[in-house]
């Protein structure tokens, strides 16, 4: 029934909103990092799929990597009320490549992580409090940018750290420019420079955005 709810609501909501945008594109990343670990040994291609109209968004977000590591196809739903986004994300891991996971995860199943998460822009500052609705584990980040360079600086317990005590897991340095291949086309890049103290890991990452 919940997902008979959804799609019917889903549907609805298209049909009533002519003026929605789809967009399409990826990230190939160097390394996949996410929340100071990484999750990947090589390359990853981070496609992306949305829908939105207005404040509201849906969309897919995936992680595909030529490894053994993760494989990732997330659905998410956010909608944004001034200064405030609130999203909710599926988190499910399609095959049984990943680590710690023997089957497939499926869509609205009970081993597919959700979670809800809250954003808010404070002037230059933004500020995230995300966490698992199972697991509890939650993530707390605030971001800035400083003369072009961004700052992420984050803490998370539970899967996040060693101990599942709340640790600093993230300082995050990172800056992108646009490369001009034509006098109508640039191309996005970037480089982040991420550190985990409670892991004591450190990893350079570039990609590029297509």
């Amino acid at each position: 029934m919940l997902k008979i709810s959804l799609s019917i609501a889903m549907g609805l909501f298209f049909m009533q909103n002519a003026k929605a945008q789809f967009d399409v594109g990826a990230d190939i990343m160097s390394r996949y990092v996410w929340r100071g670990s990484g999750y990947s040994n090589g390359p990853s291609v981070q496609p992306y799929m949305s829908y939105a109209s207005g404040d509201f968004e849906i969309g897919f977000w995936g992680a595909y990597a030529n490894d053994t590591q993760v494989d990732e196809l997330d659905l998410y739903a956010s909608y944004s009320i001034g200064p405030v986004g609130l999203t909710v994300t599926n988190y499910v891991f399609p095959n049984n490549m990943t680590p710690g996971i023997t089957t497939p995860t499926k869509y609205w199943a009970a081993e597919a992580g959700w979670e809800g998460s809250i954003g808010l822009e404070l002037g230059p500052v933004a500020l995230t409090y995300a966490t698992f609705f199972d697991s509890g584990d939650t993530y707390i980040a605030a971001g800035t940018s400083l003369s072009g360079v961004d700052l992420t600086i984050g803490m998370g317990d539970g899967a996040y750290t060693s101990d599942t005590n709340f640790n600093l897991i993230e300082i995050s340095l990172g800056y992108g420019k646009e490369i001009k291949i034509t006098e109508d086309f640039s191309l996005p890049v970037s480089s982040n420079l991420i550190y985990n103290p409670e892991a004591d890991q450190m990893y350079l990452v570039f990609g590029l955005s297509l």
